[in-house]
C-alpha cells in the first residue's frame, strides 16, 4: 500500500513516521512554533526536520515570510500523502486482531452542550471503553483545533470553517420561554409585541442570537432589546430559572426544565418552527481513529432522540 506512494519511495524510506508528522502538524498550525509548542520540541528542531525533508525529497515544501508560511505546490502534494500514509497506519494499528479503542479524546464544546448532552453518558462510555480517556473543554468560541490539540468540537449553529472535516448530529428547536415564578409576577404576553414590556435577555455576542423565531407585524423573527445580556447560554438559562426575566433557548439545554415544568413555553402559536444545527467536526476523518469512532457514534445514538 505504502509503496504506491512514489514521492516518498523513490528516497528508499529515509523518511521517518516523525518527519511526516512534523510536516501535516506544521500545514495544520501554520507555524514552526506552534508546531513546536504541539510536539513538545524547540522552534529549531521542527525546522530542522523539515529543512531535511525538502532536503531528501529535493523539493521546496513551504514558501516563508516574516509573517507565516504556506505550502507549495510540491508541498500541498507530499502533504496529502503524508496524510494518506498517516490515515493507513492509524487505520492499520485499529485493524490489528483483538484492537481495542485506546488512549485520550480532548472534546471541545460549548459549556451548555457539554453540561446536557455530554457530561450525562460519560460514565456509560467510559464503561465500555475503559482504555480511553477523556478531557473536556470548554474553550467557548471558535478554536484552532490543532493549535488547542483537540480531536473533535462539537459546533451549535452554521459551520464556518469550510477546511475542517464533519458529522451532523442532529438539530435543536428554539423555544421562547420563562420561569413559572416570572410569569406569575409579570404576567404571561399574548402577542410578540408586548415583548417590548418584559425583561427579555439576550446574548451580549452575537447579537444575530437575539433576532428570536417570532412571527409578527415585522416579520417573521422579532429583534428583542436585552434588558439583561450574558455571554453564555448557560448563564441565560441559570437567569431564566432563577425568575428574571423571558428567554430564548434550543432544547438540548432545557427539555428537562421544561418536562419538570421550571421553565414554561410563552408565545407558542407565534413561535415558528427554527433549529439550531449541531455538528462535530475534526480536521482528520474520524473513521481513521477507532477511538474518536467509537465516541462519535456513542454519542450520536445517545442523543437520537431528543435532537431533530
Amino acid at each position: 500500500m505504502l509503496m504506491q506512494h512514489n514521492t516518498i519511495v523513490e528516497i528508499k524510506m529515509k523518511i521517518t513516521i516523525e518527519q511526516l508528522h512534523v510536516l501535516v502538524s506544521v500545514n495544520h498550525s501554520g507555524s514552526f512554533s506552534k508546531t513546536a509548542e504541539l510536539l513538545g520540541q524547540t522552534p529549531s528542531a521542527i525546522s530542522r526536520k523539515i529543512s531535511q525533508l525538502e532536503a531528501q525529497l529535493n523539493v521546496s515544501l513551504f514558501t516563508r515570510t516574516t509573517r507565516r508560511i504556506s505550502l507549495t505546490d510540491d508541498g500541498k502534494r507530499i502533504t496529502e500523502q503524508a496524510q494518506h500514509i498517516l490515515a493507513v497506519l492509524e487505520n492499520m494499528h485499529d485493524s490489528a486482531p483483538n484492537a481495542q479503542p485506546q488512549g485520550k479524546i480532548k472534546i471541545d464544546a460549548p459549556t451548555p452542550f457539554i453540561e446536557h448532552c455530554i457530561m450525562p453518558f460519560i460514565d456509560e462510555f467510559m464503561a465500555l471503553y475503559p482504555k480511553i480517556d477523556i478531557e473536556l473543554a470548554s474553550f467557548d468560541r471558535q478554536i484552532d483545533l490543532i493549535e488547542q490539540q483537540v480531536d473533535v468540537a462539537f459546533r451549535i449553529g452554521q459551520l464556518q470553517d469550510s477546511s475542517l472535516h464533519y458529522r451532523k448530529i442532529g438539530r435543536s428547536p428554539l423555544r421562547i420561554l420563562a420561569s413559572p415564578e416570572y410569569l406569575k409576577q409579570h404576567g404571561q404576553p399574548q402577542h410578540v409585541d408586548e415583548l417590548t414590556q418584559h425583561r427579555c435577555i439576550g446574548f451580549s455576542q452575537p447579537i444575530s442570537l437575539n433576532q428570536w423565531p417570532l412571527k409578527s407585524a415585522r416579520g417573521n423573527s422579532f429583534a428583542i432589546k436585552p434588558q439583561l445580556s450574558m455571554e453564555s447560554g448557560s448563564l441565560i438559562r441559570q437567569a431564566a430559572l432563577n425568575g428574571l426575566g423571558i428567554v430564548c433557548l434550543a432544547d438540548f439545554m432545557t427539555a428537562s426544565d421544561i418536562k419538570n415544568q421550571a421553565l414554561t413555553p410563552v408565545l407558542v402559536d407565534a413561535t415558528l418552527s427554527q433549529y439550531q444545527p449541531i455538528n462535530a467536526v475534526f480536521y482528520q476523518p474520524y473513521q481513521g481513529s477507532l477511538k474518536l469512532k467509537c465516541f462519535i457514534d456513542f454519542i450520536v445514538e445517545k442523543l437520537a432522540a431528543s435532537l431533530y
